[in-house]
C-alpha cells in the first residue's frame, strides 16, 4: 500500500512539473507587437526593418513557405490580404504580431501595413 501511495505522488509530481514547464514556455511564446516605419526592404530575404521608439530598429522575416512548426505570416495592406512585395515598402506605417522564439528569431504571425496614400 505504501508503495502504491509513493508511485502515485511520484506520478502526480512529475505531473506538475510538467504543467509547470508548459506554462513557461507559453508566457515566453507570447505574442507581441511592434510598431513603426518600415525603413529598408530585403525582398530576397523576405525581410525588412521596422523603426519604433526612440528610432530603434529591429528586423523581421517574413516566411515564405511553411518551416517546421514556422507558419506562413498573415501580410495585411490597408486591411486587406496581401502579399509581401506589394505591401512591404520602405517609409509605409506598419504594425507587427510576432513571437521572440529564440535569440535574433523573431516568427513573424502578421504584418498590418497602411498604404502611403492613406
Amino acid at each position: 500500500m505504501s508503495h502504491s501511495f509513493a508511485f502515485v505522488a511520484v506520478l502526480v509530481g512529475l505531473a506538475l512539473i510538467g504543467a509547470s514547464s508548459a506554462r513557461a514556455e507559453e508566457e515566453k511564446l507570447k505574442p507581441e507587437v511592434a510598431e513603426g516605419y518600415i525603413h529598408s526592404v530585403d525582398s530576397g530575404a523576405n525581410s525588412f526593418v521596422l523603426g519604433g521608439k526612440n528610432e530603434s530598429q529591429t528586423t523581421f522575416k517574413v516566411a515564405d513557405k511553411v518551416e517546421g512548426k514556422r507558419e506562413l505570416a498573415h501580410i495585411l495592406l490597408d486591411g486587406k490580404k496581401s502579399t509581401f512585395e506589394a505591401a512591404i515598402q520602405a517609409k509605409r506605417k506598419a504594425s507587427v504580431t510576432y513571437v521572440n522564439v529564440a535569440k535574433d528569431d523573431l516568427w513573424v504571425w502578421k504584418v498590418e501595413v497602411t498604404s502611403a496614400s492613406k
